[in-house]
């Protein structure tokens, strides 16, 4: 089965999270990046990054996979999943330009 994109949505616990972050929650969040990171070196990434959303932001991502339940457990190792949810949808056929060359 080939590959498919699936967009993640990350729902925080609260909707003040972004502006209200404790020590531990700020914490979680470098986790989560480290993990994010981890992610797009290994080529299941191919976007991340917050939504500044006027009805409150929340945190998106678009992986690579063989299939949702994949997605799914990629991201029980996600440190993000003790802030919050991930929502998981699957894409339809996209158009997703080429990785620009190194220095340009």
């Amino acid at each position: 089965m080939p590959s498919s994109l699936f967009f993640v949505r990350l729902v925080a616990n609260r909707p003040n999270f972004a502006m209200s972050m404790t020590a531990d929650e700020q914490a979680t969040m470098r986790a989560h990046g480290e993990f994010l990171q981890g992610q797009l070196a290994a080529g299941t990434l191919v976007v991340a990054g917050p939504v500044f959303d006027p009805a409150g932001v929340f945190g998106m991502a678009v992986f690579e996979a063989e299939s949702m339940e994949e997605v799914r457990r990629l991201l029980e190792r996600d440190p993000a999943k003790a802030i919050g949810r991930h929502e998981v949808s699957p894409m339809g056929p996209s158009i997703v330009r080429p990785a620009r060359p190194a220095g340009s």
